[in-house]
């Protein structure tokens, strides 16, 4: 898509115009398996029963999304469960919807990837206990200080070459500096992103299948997982997140309206 490698991490079977040809198939690298429902607010959206994208549950009926993630409204092989840990067995702990609304935002533009951000509205409202919680949205027009360190979450490969656990995996990543991360990817990074790396020399961050999921610092969502690198982990190219609190007084007006 773009001589940079870009790699949009959305599922292929949704994406099918947005997937550079080989950009298949991995998800959180270098990370480790997440403490059993430690982190209640993940969501896991669903087709035909696979897990395609990430989200986070920031009111009890709307889960957030990347804009990418093309999730239709109304079909039932559409689902998102709530409360998972392990998506090879229905845990007692989960909580299963279907979806009433996917509400992308007005400007998102596929070719560049601006504004990819989507809130998606369940048939219900979450019942909310130890293992389903809603997180936190940051402050509007917060930006974070370069060398922060955060969390991303995900469920999938643990590689580059199709290693898929059951588990949710989570891994710390850094925040990098917007101006050098512009420089790196070459002018596609703007003022409505977050880019962050691993400081270690190994590979480390978000691949295929992640988009959607949560950045959080601090324990509040800072980002939503937007895309990579063709080589999953590679510092040289940073994560890319969409940059939530640019988009706070979209996400409550979508709220207020539906």
């Amino acid at each position: 898509m773009w001589s940079t490698g870009l790699l949009l991490l959305g599922p292929p079977a949704l994406l099918l115009a947005l997937i550079p040809a080989g950009a298949a198939g991995s998800w959180i690298i270098g990370g480790k398996e997440a403490k059993p429902h430690s982190r209640p607010y993940i969501a896991s959206i669903q087709l035909d029963g696979q897990h395609v994208c990430g989200g986070a549950l920031v009111w009890r009926k709307w889960v957030m999304t990347a804009a990418h993630c093309v999730i239709p409204r109304h079909s039932p092989s559409v689902r998102v469960v709530l409360g998972a840990h392990s998506l090879k067995q229905q845990e007692a702990s989960q909580q299963i919807f279907s979806i009433r609304e996917s509400i992308m935002h007005p400007h998102f533009n596929a070719r560049t990837v601006h504004n990819d951000i989507r809130l998606l509205e369940l048939n219900a409202s979450a019942v909310l206990n130890r293992f389903v919680k809603r997180i936190r949205l940051p402050p509007p027009g917060l930006d974070l200080r370069a060398g922060l360190i955060c969390r991303v979450l995900g469920w999938g490969d643990t590689s580059n070459f199709g290693t898929i656990p059951a588990e949710l995996r989570e891994t710390r990543t850094t925040i990098v500096d917007r101006t050098v991360c512009n420089a790196l990817w070459v002018g596609h990074v703007n003022q409505d992103m977050l880019c962050a790396a691993s400081l270690n020399s190994t590979l480390q961050g978000v691949c295929s299948g992640d988009s959607g999921g949560p950045l959080v610092c601090g324990g509040r969502v800072h980002g939503v997982v937007s895309f990579s690198g063709q080589k999953c982990g590679y510092r040289r190219f940073p994560d890319i997140y969409t940059r939530i609190s640019k988009y706070v007084s979209w996400l409550q007006d979508v709220v207020k309206r539906f």
